[in-house]
């Protein structure tokens, strides 16, 4: 059968994850290529199991940034590239549909829904905010989306920043990204607010490195408030977002320079026994 895509997808320690992600996109038209990034567990071998069609590549060298530009060598010739996540939920019907839209387009993405099952009621909270900000009107281009195979060509080798998937979104104007609202994939929220912390933390911090790259700015907090303000009943879902972007930002702001490299990951939704 010919095939369609490549679907790069870097994963770090997601011996937990990887096995349903891959299951769950068996179809031989999309050439599956996972890149286990100083993995010290299992994740490899989980993702051979899963997926034995799947190109399975291991390297000791840390990074998600690494990890793809290792993977592009495996990509298939003059065809579109997608970038994938490791812990996400979505189908081959779902990516052929982002796939369809670079027809007219150089990049595609869809629409994030969020699993807050077994979070916190802060976490809930500030879920609900936050997917009020009208960034997401137009998709989420962050943990699963599209890019012809021009693009691709473009974009690599990618250059060693934090914020991945918002360099990427930046590196193309708004009119050259098609939003494909009938494709959805499924992320899973922090379950407690000290781990939303951290991640809020981490991609604030990838988002200033970019500042000073020239590239455009997305669309911050004080839109999103603009777009919810007018809405009582969010009012206290707002409040949580807010107190919990002050505390990031002054975490930030004290926190030793040494401290911009640390990679600051969600753990607390991968069971572990999702891989068993």
């Amino acid at each position: 059968m010919t095939q369609i895509a490549t679907v790069l997808i870097p994963a770090f320690n997601e011996a937990a994850m990887i096995g349903r992600t891959l299951a769950a996109l068996d179809d031989p038209r999309l050439r599956l290529v996972v890149i286990a990034n100083a993995c010290t567990d299992d994740t490899a071998d989980v993702a051979r199991r899963a997926a034995p069609r799947a190109i399975v590549l291991e390297t000791a060298r840390p990074g998600k940034i690494n990890a793809l530009n290792i993977g592009r060598f495996c990509t298939l010739p003059d065809l579109p590239v997608v970038f994938m996540d490791a812990d996400l939920d979505t189908t081959p019907a779902q990516i052929a549909m982002l796939l369809a839209a670079l027809d007219h387009a150089e990049a595609a993405c869809g629409r994030m829904e969020i699993d807050t099952a077994g979070c916190s009621p802060l976490v809930r909270a500030y879920m609900r905010a936050w997917t009020l900000n009208p960034y997401f009107e137009k998709g989420k281009f962050g943990g699963l989306f599209a890019v012809s195979a021009m693009a691709a060509a473009r974009l690599f080798p990618l250059p060693q920043v934090t914020a991945d998937d918002e360099f990427i979104r930046r590196s193309f104007a708004a009119e050259d990204i098609a939003f494909v609202p009938d494709c959805s994939f499924t992320a899973r929220a922090p379950r407690d607010l000290a781990t939303l912390i951290r991640v809020r933390r981490r991609a604030l911090r990838g988002a200033h490195a970019l500042s000073g790259t020239g590239q455009r700015r997305g669309s911050g907090a004080r839109a999103m408030l603009r777009h919810a303000l007018p809405r009582p009943r969010l009012w206290a879902d707002l409040a949580v977002f807010v107190a919990v972007m002050a505390l990031v930002r002054l975490q930030l702001a004290l926190e030793p320079a040494t401290a911009a490299t640390a990679w600051e990951r969600d753990t607390t939704n991968r069971p572990v026994e999702l891989h068993r």
